[in-house]
């Protein structure tokens, strides 16, 4: 074999090919054998796609989060009223916010799916795509390789930050090794690793240049620590800062219904642009 052409939307971190090069073994002794470029991509996410991070839930790890998180499920599925998928990194915390929303949101009429609990893979994705306006729990396997276009999926919403269990003893094991190298496990192998399937996770959105929809990622980690700027800045837009859980209902609700120009954000009839507007922490 002369040549080997690999393709990904995910394969760069922070724009820099290095952690996947050095991951399949392509480093120093590789060098000059190893081209990399980044295409541009079809999708207008400017005009596609809205990214919000809720500032006003407590931290992942905090009393209350789980029960925040539930809050925020329930308006958007009652109040907004879209295909919805959320992505946990946690099956107990999946199943609890599942039995908290399941009756309420069936007695109004919105369809909740949960992951290992109402079938297989393909028979929730499948039922997801026909049910539209349902709600989506999903963790591992729906972060990537799932394809739900136009209206069946436009509201996607990441809980949290999805790093790896570092007790895992293949993740607990090259952590070690790097520690012996005298490097950071964080910083070389856990950062880049939950950035990548970040990506992936937000790829669920848009699958189509007529898609359009909303990420809303509930870890405020991705705005108040040092780490965060890495995963809003693989992003291929920016994102809004959204404090109170009103202002995200209006805000998604005006994407949908204003488009991407002007969303309401203000009281009496007001309105504010709210395309994507921020890049930093600031």
């Amino acid at each position: 074999m002369r040549t080997v052409v690999m393709t990904s939307a995910t394969l760069a971190v922070g724009g820099d090919f290095g952690y996947m090069i050095e991951g399949l073994g392509l480093g120093d002794s590789q060098a000059g054998r190893v081209r990399t470029l980044k295409v541009g991509s079809p999708f207008d996410y400017e005009s596609q796609v809205l990214v919000c991070v809720p500032t006003f839930l407590p931290s992942p790890k905090e009393e209350g989060y789980e029960e925040a998180v539930e809050e925020v499920l329930r308006a958007l599925a009652l109040e907004v009223r879209r295909g919805t998928l959320a992505l946990f990194t946690s099956h107990r915390m999946l199943r609890d916010v599942h039995c908290s929303l399941r009756e309420e949101l069936g007695g109004e009429g919105v369809l909740l799916l949960g992951q290992g609990l109402d079938g297989t893979r393909s028979f929730l994705a499948k039922r997801f795509r026909e049910e539209v306006g349902s709600v989506l729990l999903g963790t591992d396997s729906f972060w990537e390789g799932v394809d739900v276009p136009g209206e069946a999926l436009e509201v996607l919403v990441i809980v949290r930050l999805p790093f790896s269990v570092p007790t895992e003893p293949l993740v607990e094991a090259k952590c070690e090794r790097l520690r012996e190298e005298g490097r950071d496990p964080f910083w070389e192998y856990s950062l880049p690793e939950a950035v990548i399937k970040f990506r992936q996770g937000f790829g669920r959105l848009i699958r189509h240049r007529n898609d359009r929809g909303v990420v809303v990622v509930l870890d405020g980690r991705a705005v108040s620590s040092k780490y965060g700027r890495t995963f809003l800045d693989s992003l291929p837009v920016g994102f809004r800062k959204v404090r109170s859980l009103e202002e995200l209902v209006r805000l998604v609700r005006g994407w949908f219904e204003e488009g991407p120009d002007e969303c309401p954000l203000g009281t009496g009839g007001r309105s504010w642009p709210c395309s994507p507007v921020s890049r930093s922490l600031n």
